[in-house]
Formats: C-alpha cells, sequence, structure tokens
C-alpha cells in the first residue's frame, strides 16, 4: 500500500527568519511596482538626494554618502581601494566569518593584514587593539577595520569603544566599521563615536532587496579624498572622487542608477524616520531578547541548546546563532520551511567535528520589518521543530518570550 505523503502547513505568507536578506515591508515593494522613472530627470535626482541625506542622518554624521549597485562585498573593495595603496599595513580585527572574508579582498588587493582574532564566541577587547597599536611606533598601520555585528556569529562589537582605543594608542589609524548587519538593527552614531567609514547595505535592516551599498565617510577621509591626485590605482568605478564631484548626475552611479531600487529604499527609509530612531533601536533590542530568553529556557535544565555568545552585552540585536552540539538540524530546518513556511540561517564558519562541521549550528534573524507576533511565530515553529525531530530541549520557550516582551513594555 503507498504510503500517505505528509500534510504540508506552510501555505500562506512565507517569512525569512535568515540574517539577511530581511523580509520586504509591502510599502516598499507597492512604491517600486511603478514604472522606472527618467534616469535624466529631476524625479530620480531628488529620489536619490534624499536617500543620501536618509542614510545620513540615520548614521548620525556629517559626512558624506557614496551609493553602489553593489552587495556588501563591493563595498568592501571600495572601502579598501579607496583608502589604501598596495602594501599599506591595515589591523582588521575578525569575531567571525566575515571578518576574514574582507580579508580575504584585503588579501587579492596585496594590503600587508594583520589579524587580532577572537574567534566566534565573543567580542573584540579593545584594550588589544590599543596594545597593538602602541608597539606601532612608526604608524605603519593606516586603518583598524572591524564588523560592527558578525552574521556568522552574532558577537558584537562596542565600537564606541574602539576609536577610544586609537586615541589612547595616541595613533593616527582610520576606523572603518562594517555595518552591514547592524545598520538599522543597532545605535550607531558615527561622528560622536569617531568612525571615518561606515559600510551598509539595503538588504538587511534597511528593508530593501540586495543591490545597493553604501560608503559612509566623515568631512575628514572625504577632504583627503578631494586633496589627492586621482590615484590610476583605483577602477573608474569603484572611486570615490568621481562620485563625490559628480559633473553630471550619472556619475554618481558611474552610469545608470538603479531607479527601483532606490524608490523603494527611500520608502523604507521614510517607515524608519516614521517610527523614529530611537524607537527603531528599542525594538530590535527588544525582539532580540524575546529570541534569547527562549533559546535560553529550551537549553536550561541539561539540554545542550545554546545561545553562541554567552556575554548578552556582546550579543547582537540583529541575529542571533545557536547550536546544540551533536545534533545536526539540517532535517530540523528543513522541516521548519516546508512545514512552517520559515527559513532559519545555516551556520556558517564554524567547523569543529563537535558542531558537526556546522550542520549543529543555525541562526535566526531578527532585522528590519519584525513585529513581536512575527518572532513568536518563528520561536513556536522551531520549537515545534526541535519536538518533531527529537532534539533534547525544554518545553515552553514561546511562552518565556512572550513574558519577557510583557516585561518589557511595563518598564
Amino acid at each position: 500500500m503507498k504510503k500517505k505523503s505528509l500534510i504540508n502547513l506552510s501555505y500562506g505568507k512565507e517569512h525569512l527568519a535568515i540574517p539577511g536578506p530581511s523580509n520586504i515591508p509591502q510599502r516598499v515593494l507597492q512604491a517600486m511596482n511603478q514604472p522606472s522613472p527618467n534616469i535624466y530627470g529631476e524625479k530620480i535626482v531628488e529620489i536619490t538626494h534624499k536617500v543620501m541625506k536618509g542614510i545620513k542622518n540615520f548614521a548620525n554624521t556629517s559626512g558624506s554618502v557614496l551609493i553602489y549597485i553593489s552587495n556588501g562585498h563591493g563595498v568592501w573593495e571600495a572601502t579598501l581601494v579607496n583608502l589604501f595603496n598596495e602594501g599599506d599595513k591595515i589591523l582588521l580585527c575578525c569575531n567571525g566569518h566575515f571578518g576574514h572574508q574582507w580579508g580575504k579582498i584585503a588579501r587579492r588587493l596585496k594590503l600587508n593584514i594583520e589579524f587580532l582574532d577572537v574567534g566566534f564566541s565573543k567580542a573584540i577587547d579593545p584594550n588589544k587593539i590599543e596594545s597593538i597599536l602602541k608597539k606601532d611606533k612608526m604608524h605603519e598601520i593606516k586603518g583598524v577595520l572591524t564588523t560592527y555585528t558578525d552574521t556568522s556569529s552574532s558577537s558584537k562589537n562596542n565600537i564606541k569603544t574602539f576609536k577610544q582605543a586609537i586615541n589612547s594608542a595616541k595613533h593616527n589609524a582610520l576606523l572603518i566599521v562594517d555595518a552591514i548587519a547592524s545598520f538599522g538593527c543597532e545605535r550607531i552614531e558615527m561622528d560622536p563615536w569617531g568612525i571615518d567609514v561606515l559600510i551598509t547595505a539595503s538588504q538587511k535592516g534597511l528593508m530593501t532587496p540586495p543591490g545597493l551599498g553604501y560608503c559612509i565617510i566623515n568631512k575628514k577621509v572625504k577632504k583627503n579624498t578631494l586633496s589627492k591626485i586621482y590615484k590610476k590605482s583605483i577602477s573608474p568605478y569603484w572611486g570615490w572622487y568621481s562620485r563625490l564631484k559628480p559633473k553630471k548626475f550619472y556619475e554618481i552611479f558611474a552610469g545608470t542608477p538603479p531607479t527601483s531600487l532606490l524608490i523603494g529604499q527611500l520608502e523604507a527609509i521614510n517607515m524608519l524616520e516614521e517610527e523614529g530612531r530611537d524607537n527603531v533601536f528599542l525594538r530590535h533590542k527588544i525582539l532580540s531578547g524575546m529570541v534569547w530568553s527562549c533559546i535560553e529556557h529550551l537549553g536550561s535544565k541539561g539540554n545542550s541548546l545554546k545561545l553562541n555568545i554567552q556575554n548578552e552585552s556582546q550579543r547582537s540585536n540583529a541575529v542571533t546563532t545557536v547550536f546544540s552540539k551533536g545534533f545536526d538540524f539540517t532535517k530540523t530546518r528543513e522541516w521548519i520551511s516546508k512545514q512552517g513556511g520559515v527559513e532559519l540561517g545555516v551556520g556558517l564558519g564554524f567547523t569543529s567535528s563537535e558542531l558537526l562541521g556546522g550542520k549543529s549550528v543555525f541562526r535566526i534573524g531578527h532585522m528590519g520589518h519584525l513585529n513581536p507576533h512575527m518572532i513568536l511565530g518563528v520561536l513556536s515553529i522551531l520549537e515545534a521543530g526541535l519536538s518533531f525531530n527529537k532534539i533534547p530541549h525544554q518545553s515552553g520557550g514561546v511562552t518565556v518570550a512572550n513574558n519577557y516582551m510583557l516585561k518589557m513594555i511595563k518598564k
């Protein structure tokens, strides 16, 4: 007798609980659903400048915004080729997979890299940055590069202390921060924190499809860029000079502007501004706390389910990395996707045998267009998936998450 196929309950709105691309708001999709405007007309010029202003305001800087038709890797490269020459030395601070990926690009550009690598379970200690820079008597290190949040480990660095470390060492290295996962999720104060270059992209906290990358540079970096003779080593596309001083509008993009993406991005920025900057940060803080409290409960009473980052102050408000040693989550993620319509993120960069080469790891994205019922839905289907696949856990995590939310609202 033919075995009856398992019922499929996933028909409905799918939910991306991966750490980017994030869920795109209906308002953004509707805004993009229009004919492309004239690329030489006033409308797209106005939209572009409004996007630049919105990004600049959200970063809290008096500097300038450069837009690339690119993903995060593109703005990694743009930053490296505009700030450094072949053979220049940089200090690359790594607390996960993506710091090393940035390093691969730097190595191919023949930069001299000194790594400050703390692994996947904690944030960078700024005292170590200060110590390294104090030993650099000749100031050979031209820049300190770091991720704000590394989406593989979900470890969050205390960026505010990094510039303090550079200053304490009496060093002139630039502070360059990858905020691709953090922008629109974590508090970012570019000028008050002394960040020289901040990079981000459209597809995470900025709630827009992938394709827009941003380099945000402070006044000092802009002045240096414009005062230097155009370096032949910089390609016409990646160079900052012509984008900062365009003779014609199209030079801002080195060609045709990404019209639909810009329209969508402006609508997303409008949504962030309507909500209010402080509430955006607080909302992400509470939603991430709901995830942490749930996972901590699920892994209690001797169960092996654990948050990758144990120190709460070092956890990201955009993504949470979870593991259970010795258990393969592959089938659980697949079941959650097929039955629940929820996509969880895979483990990245974890290679140890006790984590089954990363198969024991999954990630929950909680960034961008998100509210409590969406988070509770993700946590509920996660708990069901653990039960269905017989992964040991303490039941009741969703209730704990709900109680955490109520406690935070009452404060």
